[in-house]
Order: C-alpha cells, then sequence, then structure tokens
C-alpha cells in the first residue's frame, strides 16, 4: 500500500502501465507518419486517469515541431503545459523558437518563449540563436538584432562565427558599413576564425556600397591568419576594383589569388573583360581571352559579347563580325545580344543597309530578333528618312508577335510627323490601336501636331473628338496644338470653341497663342 497517498500499489502499478502502453502506441503511430492518429491518442491519453507528466509533453510537441504543426505545438504548449506547471526542456524551447522561425508573423510568439526561458533560467542554444537573428535581420529588424546580439554573451551563449556573420550581411546591406566593419574586427579580436560564407557577406557587402579598400584591409587581415577564401571572394574585390577604375589593382589581387592557390575562373575573366572592352582597351581585352585558353578557361557567349562590345567602341566592327562568324559561330556561341551589338555598330558608323544584311542574316540563321534589334534598325532608317523600310520593319514585327509598346510607337510617329510624313505615321497610329497597343496623350500629341503642321486641321480635330470619346482627356499641349492650327486655317469660331473647352479645363493660352486669336478676330470682323 502507498501509505502517503492512500492508494493500492497494484492500483498504481496498473495506471503505469496504461501510461507505457498510450506512449509505446502513440511512438508506433509516429514512426508510421500516422500524426493525425497519434494527436488524437495523446489527447485520449490526457484525458484519461493516468498521469500525463512534463516528460511526455516535451516528446509530443516535439513531433508536431518536426511535422510543422506550429500552431497546434503553440496550442498544447500554452493550454497544457504551462497551466500544469510544468515546462519544456531548453533543448525542445530551443527547437520551438527554431521552427517557429520559418514565418515572421511568428515573431511575437517566439518573443513569450524567450521570456518564459528567461525566467526558467534557460537559455536557447547558438542554432536557435543564430535562426532568430537571421529572422530579424530578413524582416529588417535590424536594431532588435542587434540588441539580441550584444545580449547573448551576457545570457551566457557567446556568438559563434555564424552570428557574427548574419549581422555583418546585415549591416552592410543597411549600408551601416563601419558598423560592420566594427563587428567583424571583433570577431577576430574574439579568436574566432572566419569561413568563406563570413569573407563573402563582408566582401560582397562592403564591395556592394563602394568601400573596397576597406573590404581589402579586413580580407588581406584574414588571408595573413591563415583564412583561406574562394573565388567569389576575390572577385567581387576585383570587381569592386574595376568599377572605380583601378584595373592595377584588379590585376594585382588576380595575381595574388593565383599565389594563394585560388585560380582565377570564368568569373574573374569576364569581370575584366567588361572593364577593358568598357574602357576601349581592346589589345588588353584579345591578350586576356588569350590567357584564359592558355589557362583552360573557356571563353563562354558572356565573354565574346564583351570582346565584340570593345571592337564596336573602338570603331572596329568588321573586326567585331570576323570574331562573330569565324569563332563564335564555329563554337554555337552567338546570340541575338551578339547581332545587337554589331548591328548597332554599322548603323551608328552610317552603314544602314549592312546593319540589315545582318539582321536578314540572323533570321536566316534561327536567331529570333527582339525588340531591341528593331529598336536599332528603325531609328536608323528613320534618321536616313527611309521610311518604306521603318514600314517593312513595323510589318515584320507583328508578323513575328513582337508588339511594340506604346513609347515605341509614339517615338516612330513623332519622328515621321516631324519629317512631314504625316498620312505614313497615320497608317502607323491605326496599326499600333489594331495590334491592342492603346494611344496616349502623347502619342495623340505627336499626330495632331503633324496633322496641324501639313495643314490639315481638321483631321487633327477629327483626334481630339477620338479622344474625347475614348475619356483621354486632351492636355494643355492638345488645345495649344488644335487652336494654333484653327487660327492658321481661319477657322476663328471654332478655334474660339476649343479655348472656351480648354479654359472649362482649367488650360490657359500662353500670351503669344491668346494675343494671335484676339488679332485675327479682329481682322476678320473689321473685314
Amino acid at each position: 500500500m502507498n501509505q502517503d497517498l492512500g492508494i493500492p500499489d497494484m492500483y498504481q502499478s496498473s495506471i503505469g502501465a496504461h501510461r507505457l502502453a498510450y506512449r509505446s502506441h502513440i511512438s508506433n503511430l509516429v514512426k508510421a507518419g500516422l500524426i493525425n492518429q497519434a494527436i488524437h491518442l495523446f489527447d485520449q491519453m490526457t484525458q484519461s486517469d493516468c498521469r500525463v507528466f512534463s516528460l511526455d509533453y516535451n516528446r509530443f510537441i516535439g513531433v508536431l515541431l518536426r511535422h510543422s504543426r506550429l500552431r497546434l505545438a503553440h496550442h498544447y504548449y500554452r493550454r497544457h503545459v504551462v497551466p500544469r506547471g510544468f515546462s519544456l526542456l531548453p533543448f525542445t524551447y530551443s527547437r520551438f523558437i527554431s521552427a517557429l522561425c520559418s514565418a515572421p508573423y511568428n515573431l511575437p510568439l517566439i518573443h513569450n518563449l524567450l521570456l518564459d526561458m528567461d525566467a526558467l533560467g534557460f537559455v536557447p542554444d547558438i542554432w536557435a540563436f543564430n535562426i532568430h537573428l537571421n529572422l530579424l535581420c530578413r524582416e529588417s529588424r535590424l536594431e532588435t538584432a542587434l540588441e539580441l546580439f550584444r545580449s547573448m554573451p551576457s545570457k551566457g551563449r557567446e556568438p559563434d562565427v555564424v552570428s557574427y556573420t548574419i549581422i555583418v550581411d546585415a549591416l552592410c546591406k543597411a549600408k551601416r558599413f563601419d558598423e560592420a566593419a566594427r563587428v567583424w574586427r571583433r570577431l577576430i579580436e574574439k579568436g574566432l576564425s572566419p569561413d568563406c560564407k563570413a569573407c563573402v557577406a563582408l566582401v560582397v557587402g562592403l564591395c556592394g556600397g563602394g568601400r573596397v579598400d576597406l573590404a581589402y584591409e579586413l580580407l588581406v587581415g584574414v588571408i595573413k591568419g591563415g583564412v583561406r577564401v574562394s573565388s567569389l571572394v576575390y572577385n567581387a574585390l576585383i570587381d569592386g576594383f574595376c568599377r572605380m577604375g583601378r584595373v592595377d589593382k584588379a590585376m594585382k589581387i588576380k595575381a595574388f589569388m593565383s599565389r594563394n592557390g585560388c585560380v582565377p575562373d570564368l568569373v574573374t575573366y569576364n569581370i575584366l573583360l567588361n572593364y577593358c572592352c568598357d574602357e576601349g582597351m581592346v589589345d588588353e581585352a584579345v591578350r586576356l581571352v588569350e590567357t584564359m585558353e592558355r589557362s583552360g578557361v573557356e571563353p563562354d557567349l558572356y565573354s565574346y559579347n564583351e570582346l565584340l562590345k570593345g571592337f564596336c567602341k573602338a570603331n572596329m566592327v568588321d573586326r567585331a563580325y570576323l570574331l562573330m562568324v569565324e569563332r563564335m559561330q564555329t563554337k554555337g556561341l552567338c546570340d541575338v545580344v551578339s547581332y545587337n551589338t554589331v548591328i548597332t555598330a554599322f548603323c551608328k558608323g552610317r552603314r544602314t543597309r549592312r546593319g540589315y544584311e545582318l539582321f536578314e542574316e540572323m533570321c536566316g540563321k534561327g536567331i529570333r530578333p527582339d525588340m531591341v534589334t528593331f529598336n536599332i534598325l528603325i531609328d536608323a532608317f528613320l534618321r536616313e528618312g527611309s521610311t518604306h523600310v521603318v514600314k517593312k520593319l513595323l510589318d515584320e514585327m507583328t508578323r513575328m508577335g513582337i508588339i511594340p509598346d506604346c513609347i515605341f510607337y509614339t517615338a516612330v510617329l513623332d519622328h515621321l510627323c516631324k519629317t512631314g510624313k504625316v498620312d505614313m505615321a497615320h497608317s502607323v497610329f491605326r496599326d499600333m490601336v489594331e495590334n491592342g497597343v492603346n494611344p496616349d496623350v502623347i502619342s495623340y500629341n505627336a499626330l495632331v501636331n503633324g496633322f496641324c503642321k501639313a495643314s490639315r486641321v481638321m483631321d487633327a480635330m477629327r483626334l481630339y473628338d477620338e479622344m474625347q470619346r475614348k475619356a483621354l482627356y486632351p492636355d494643355e499641349v492638345t488645345f495649344k496644338l488644335i487652336v494654333g492650327g484653327l487660327i492658321k486655317e481661319k477657322k476663328l469660331s471654332l478655334a474660339c470653341r476649343v479655348w472656351d473647352q480648354m479654359m472649362e479645363k482649367g488650360f490657359t493660352l500662353d500670351r503669344h497663342l491668346s494675343e494671335t486669336l484676339v488679332n485675327a478676330i479682329q481682322s476678320s470682323d473689321g473685314a
């Protein structure tokens, strides 16, 4: 007999066996993946005569967390564990916090769990701390993250390399570069050895913010300390110095990385190629490509397109074309960007017909032109005055299913109208509508201006009426063009009516145009 409780020993033994049976059955259901049945049986257990211990809740909440039943885990914690005076184990609390970090809306729940842990004298493990830090930084709660980071030692949990990496990355993204450098120096002072991810966070972050010299200074320190870094880190520095126009420093870093056992890769060479080609350093770019090939780094499409760009910038367009045909196409490395680069160079060099031949050539080779291709050619032929070719290109675009946008059409309309090709402009305008591109006020104004200059103000008036039917209200420019056109063609009563409509909309004529209209009316009355 249990004298303290007055319960027979046999009955106590029976309840204990009953509890063990529940635990065993729940465990088997979990192993079989039958989580809903396990939950149902656990509920039965809590409502039965057998006593449920803190250990049972720890195990069960752990199961719920592993199966992402976070809301249910929180329900059992708040409605069962806490009211019964139980607590979770530090490990379970840490896994609970880690699981809740999967979604930002769980931050209040995480905060409450941390308060409970504090009250119990528990501290989350470093894994939970870091996941929580990362969530706070991801959700732009940097100040809260910094507060947590600084409080970790006082709670008995020293930040590790991952903790420092998260904070350095977040500070760089917030453009707080000097603070990021101070945190990095503290990492080194603590005797921690930064890993590759930490170096990437620091160098990519600082270089992205233009603090390349600071990134270099901090990185050299850790490399001297024996830390090996990846090509990604070196490439970020090389790119940073190239952006600053310090290619000599970039080349020294390339040599330095080789000495430190990190072989320059395709990205390294492409960064340097981009700089050389942008700066017109064609001979250096050619030598870089040769060095790549000797080193066993095969140039890719980007590499060759950069070299094409370099040749074209240096007005060596025929050499660019030869590169494209003799090397790129034989390697299957030629795309629409390659052709667009060379076509642009021919058009800028007033060799528009040659550019058009390349357009036909790319189509014949199965390389589909894009919007950029057509923009280049149409702009060139408009400047040349070859409007029939422009119309042909527009028709070709439609046939290919490449629908120009409103801005593109408006630019074509404006050019045609300014060069007196109003009928062609009107035809393009109708094509625009038929192709489902809605003209805006600027599109209408371009054509209105063309009609008025061609002394066809009634055609302009029809557009003016059409705009209003489409609830596309004329602006100040429209009104001034129409009134000016009507005055020019001596349709003064109509000009006055449009002027009235203009004032109703809150617009006014400029002094010159209003005086012209008044004088025209007075001259008409005098006659």
